[in-house]
This record gives structure tokens, sequence and C-alpha cells, in this order.
């Protein structure tokens, strides 16, 4: 498994702190942007992404544990700007994500992940959030976030059509739901002042409106659930 690291990342909604991509091999094929509306894969990043997947760039899955535990304590950094968690099959690789759990000790590391939510994956998903890296569990609505929040206890994310212009709203249970305050600020916040998508005890949604190159087929994708 192939991953590449940037120390400080140039991107401006992440702000300058460390991040990763991993192989497209990572990602699950139920992703509903698999074929179409990947960020990774039509996005400028794409390039990289490429590169990575096909090993011409990165590290290889020891080396970058071993990088991730020279980060300084309190290194807030996100992991999976594209790609996700190692899996079999679909299950999520317990080890593995045991291995960054690990390494992430005394810092503040956060990803995102598109996997089924089966039993084994949302206890994978609980064991990393309680050992203090948070797994986010990406959604394509905030009432299924709502949803899988409620049932399982863990922080979720959601996908939002790109017109939406509410920096706050509600579910229909009344669960609150905020904006990614960087899509919000543009050039006055990002991940390294923000950090809401890091606090795996929160109790509200984290929405992310669709953008990029595919911004339509996300819309098309999202409007639809």
């Amino acid at each position: 498994m192939q991953v590449a690291i940037t120390i400080a990342s140039g991107n401006s909604q992440t702000g300058p702190i460390p991040t990763t991509v991993t192989e497209r091999q990572s990602c699950p094929t139920t992703c509903a942007f698999f074929e179409k509306g990947c960020y990774g894969k039509y996005h400028l990043a794409g390039v990289h992404w490429r590169k990575v997947s096909d090993h011409e760039r990165g590290v290889s899955w020891d080396k970058f544990i071993s990088e991730i535990r020279k980060f300084a304590p309190a290194t807030l950094w996100r992991h999976n700007v594209t790609g996700d968690l190692p899996h079999v099959f679909g299950d999520i690789d317990a080890p593995k994500v045991g291995q960054i759990v690990k390494a992430n000790k005394h810092k503040r590391g956060f990803t995102f992940s598109h996997h089924v939510l089966n039993a084994h994956n949302v206890q994978v998903i609980k064991d990393a959030n309680a050992g203090g890296f948070t797994i986010n569990a990406s959604t394509e609505s905030v009432e299924v976030a709502d949803q899988v929040m409620t049932e399982h206890g863990i922080p979720a994310v959601a996908v939002i059509p790109s017109t939406e212009s509410r920096r706050f709203f509600h579910t229909e249970s009344g669960r609150k739901v905020v904006v990614c305050p960087a899509k919000i600020h543009k050039g006055k916040v990002n991940c390294s002042t923000c950090g809401l998508c890091q606090q795996s005890d929160r109790e509200f949604i984290i929405a992310f409106p669709a953008h990029g190159t595919a911004k339509k087929a996300v819309d098309a994708i999202v409007t639809d659930r």
C-alpha cells in the first residue's frame, strides 16, 4: 500500500499541515463517487494520486507509519486528502488502522472513510476514535449522516449540493449541521485553524458543498439522495 506524505501542505483549504494521499486501491468500489465525481480522480490532485497509485511517488506503508511517529506532539494532520483506509474485500484492515492509531499517539490525526458501515468497519472506526485517531464516516446526505451518528455513535460528514449557501442548518430530527468553515470563509479559515473534523466526540454534522471540476456530477449524485 503506497502512501505519499506532504509535511506542509500548500492546499489553501487544509492550510500548512501534514497531509497524505493513499493509492486508489484503498478506495471502496461501493463509494458513490468511485466511478464519477471523485475529487481525487478529476481534480488537479488526480495527477499526483495516479502517480502514487502507480507507485511512482510515495513510500511504503511501513515507512508511512514511521514518518507519522516523527510528527511533533499535538500536530494536527489530515490522512487521505485522496484515498481511503486499506481494506480486504471491503472490510477495513484493522491491524493497519491500529498501526496508524499507535503512530498518532499524542498527535491529532483525522481522516474520512467511505467504506460500508458493516459491523466490522464500525468497530474499527470506533476503536480508532477511542484511541485518538479520528475517522469520520463519509455520507452523501445530512440525513444519512444523522442516522450514522445516532445509530453508531461515530462522527459523520456529508457532501451536499454546491448551491447550499447556509452556514448552519438542522436535519429533520433536529441535529445541527455546520457547513465546512473553510468553504464559507475562503482564504480566512482552513483545517489548520479550524480542526472541527478532528473532534470525534462532536454532536454536529460537518457538510462539504460539492466542488472541483466534477462538481456537476457530484451535485447530481447528492441531489438524488
